[in-house]
This record gives structure tokens, sequence and C-alpha cells, in this order.
């Protein structure tokens, strides 16, 4: 991995022959149960927010601003703390988030007003954001030559948890009481906890104190991940916020929309490691930009159905797209940086995601009310096309031999005087923190 323009734009000649060798990726079994038991949390809320919305009497603006919240302090964690994973601290991460998975789950048991499930969907939003860039680290930089195919093991993995959560949650919900789900998924996160305390993360051998979100926004083959990536994330909050309401509008049982997603994520655990050796041979950028163009009339059709059965059947159909556009993001951006941005990249792509959904869900909310499920879905279908156009014109830009000729040389940070200012103001508080962290301890505190 590395910032040359051959790695920016996909870095295809590279692995292609690693592929062809017959590379398989190789990940530890616990770290890929550790995934799913934090997913499952996610999948309970979502399954779960339209009876927490009866039951706890909120409107639906609060929806939306539940979700944003969760997105916004996951986008915070991510793009502040996801470069300390590369620089040694990434046991600790994985630790402090499946310990905060556990208490927000318990918050939210507890809950018997608005107040405490917003904080505790933001501590589920916050545990993620710690233990998701440590997790890809390890996957990345054990399977330097299968990333593609290993992130979409992963991204499997954190699906199957997803789609656990919902169904599991609803009968067990159905059957006893709202807070009992959560309360059993805790105990879930518990008993995993004992893995992740064991579990190692490697640092980066070289680490660099240039700034890092700097470094990582002047790389093109960065740019166009995050373009691929904000396509699928721009999705989840809208379904995050409004999925379930929009079923139950329709006539849908709290069980079917259970069944829904496990419609909408199974195409991830099916075909995600497949779809990621696809990136690995293909290219991410390429195959990424083309699901995400290809998933734009199930998204609009979303709003022209009426039957709710129907529309979990298209879920499906969108689903296995998505697939395709999970690895490819996150490979697009693995692939285009150094060794010691690896965390830190996918913190990037993950936060900048997070944004988006975030964005999207509370808007989302709104937009339904006021027009309905037919504008709301079709203008969900042109940003999820815009984004992959970006995407596929940032990609045939940087392809084309001029391109190559001028941008021949490490990409490190000769660009960053073009991101924006707050990147740049948010860097240089990150910067000093770093350096007063160097001062005190010395180098030891990087190796």
């Amino acid at each position: 991995m590395a910032t040359t323009i051959e790695s920016a734009a996909g870095g295809e000649g590279q692995l292609d022959a690693s592929v062809s060798r017959g590379a398989r990726p190789v990940l530890p079994t616990s770290l890929l149960l550790a995934s799913a038991a934090v997913s499952i949390s996610f999948g309970a809320m979502f399954g779960l927010l339209a009876d927490l919305q009866r039951s706890l009497k909120f409107s639906s603006l609060w929806l939306g601003v539940i979700t944003s919240c969760a997105f916004a302090a996951g986008f915070v964690v991510q793009m502040g703390l996801a470069r300390f994973a590369d620089r040694g601290y990434g046991r600790v991460m994985l630790r402090a988030g499946i310990g905060l998975c556990i208490g927000s789950c318990v918050l939210i048991a507890a809950a018997h007003s608005l107040l405490p499930l917003l904080l505790g969907r933001i501590a589920l939003g916050i545990g993620e954001g710690l233990f998701l860039p440590a997790a890809r680290r390890v996957v990345i930089v054990r399977n330097p030559d299968a990333v593609g195919a290993a992130l979409g093991r992963l991204g499997a993995a954190q699906t199957a948890g997803f789609l656990l959560g919902p169904p599991f949650a609803a009968y067990v919900a159905a059957s006893t009481a709202l807070w009992v789900p959560f309360a059993v998924i805790a105990v879930a996160l518990a008993l995993v906890t004992p893995f992740v305390f064991r579990f190692d993360v490697p640092a980066a051998a070289n680490l660099q104190r240039s700034p890092v979100l700097r470094r990582l926004i002047a790389i093109p083959g960065v740019r166009i991940g995050i373009w691929i990536g904000v396509g699928l994330t721009v999705s989840i909050g809208v379904y995050d916020s409004l999925w379930a309401k929009f079923l139950k509008d329709l006539g849908a049982s709290t069980k079917f929309v259970g069944v829904s997603l496990t419609l909408f994520g199974l195409p991830i655990v099916l075909f995600s490691g497949f779809a990621g050796r696809l990136a690995d041979r293909i290219g991410p950028a390429r195959i990424g930009a083309v699901a995400l163009g290809a998933s734009m009339p199930f998204i609009f059709g979303y709003g022209v159905l009426k039957s709710y059965v129907l529309i979990a059947v298209f879920a499906f159909g969108h689903s296995s797209f998505d697939a395709v556009v999970v690895p490819a993001s996150q490979s697009q951006v693995a692939r285009s940086v150094d060794d010691d941005l690896v965390a830190a990249g996918q913190g990037l792509l993950e936060g900048i995601g997070l944004l988006a959904a975030a964005i999207s869900a509370l808007i989302a909310a709104p937009i339904y009310d006021h027009f309905g499920a037919r504008v709301l879905w079709s203008a969900l279908s042109v940003a999820v096309g815009i984004c992959g156009l970006g995407a596929y014109r940032a990609h045939r830009r940087l392809t084309k031999p001029e391109t190559r000729s001028r941008l021949s040389v490490p990409l490190d940070i000769a660009a960053g005087d073009q991101a924006a200012g707050f990147v740049g103001r948010f860097e240089k508080r990150i910067a000093d923190h770093d350096a007063t962290i160097a001062s005190d301890h010395g180098n030891e505190t990087w190796r």
C-alpha cells in the first residue's frame, strides 16, 4: 500500500497477480464474533425504533434526531480517534468500544423517556466508532494481497450480526417487553468481551507526524472511496430512521419488519466475500461506481410500490448491489494509503459516511411526512446516482495518461493545502495534542 498514482487509482495491477495465485483472506474468528456482537445491538435498535416511539410517545421528527445524533457522535470519534489504532492503541479501542456498547444497551433497556434512549443511541455510535477502525486495521494489515476479500468477510460478519438483531429483538419484545432484548444483548456482548481483551492490534512500523486528515484528503484514491462510501451511507441514514415506520404505514407488522431486514441484509452476508474478491480483480473504483448506479431503480421502486411484501423483495435485489459497494469503498481507501494511515483512512471513510447518514436521517422524516414516500425515495435514488457518477468521473480523471504522468510521484501531503478549512483547524488541534504526548513520553509512544 502506497500513495502513488497506481495505488490511488485502485492498484489493480498489483493485486491482480496476488489474487490470481489464489490469495485467501485470513481473519481471526474472535474478531468476527466480536464484530457480529457489536452489530446485533444496532439491528435491535433499528427493528424496534418505531415501537419505542409509540411506547415513549415522541414525534416522528425525533426519529431522525435520534439517528442523526448517533451518526454525528460516530463521526467525531472516527475522524478524531481512528488514527490511534495505527499508533498502538488498537487494543484499548477494541475494549472501550465493546464496553460502551454494553453500557448503551443497558441504558436503552432502562429508558422510560426520550433522553435516556437518545443518550444510549449516542453511546452506541461512539462504541462502534472506537471498535471499527481498530478491527479493520487488523484485517487490512494481515491481508495485504486480498484486502477486498478480507474486508468483505468482516462486513459479512457485521451484517450477519445486524440481521440477527431485528428478528431476535422483535420476537423477544413481542413475548416479553421492549427492554428485554437490549438486556439480553448486553449480556451477549459481555460474553464476547474476554475474546476482545486477549486480542492484539499491530501498530504501524513508521509513523509520520504530519496532519493525518490533510494527507488523506490529498490522495485522489481516498476521495474516490469516499464517493462510493457516501453513496451507501446516505441511504443508510434514511433506512435507519424510517424503514420500520415506512413499512408499518403500509400495514406491515413488527415481525415482518424484522423479516424485511433479513431479506435486505442476506445478500451482504452471502456475497460480500465474493464481491470483495471481485473488487480485488476488477478494481474497487470501477465496480463500486457501477453497483451504485445499478441500485438506483430499486430505491426508486420503494416509493412506487404499495405492497410491503414486494418492497421487501426489492430490498433483496437492492442489497445485492450494496454487497459490492461495502467492500469496494473500504478496499479503495485501504489500497490508496500507507501503513501508518490504514485505520485513519478507514476512520475518515466511516466518519464522512456517518456525517452523510446523519444529514439524510435528519431530513428524511420531514420529507416523508410532508411530501410522501415517492418524493423521499426518488430523491434518495438521485443522491445515490450522483455519488456513483462522482466516483466514476474521479476514477476516469485519475487514470488518464496525462494525470498519471503528473502524479507519478508520492502524493503524501503535496496537495494538503487544498483541504477544507475545517479539516485544517481540526488537524491543528490533533497535531498539537500529538506533540504534547510525544514530548511527555518520548519516541517510544509512537512505536
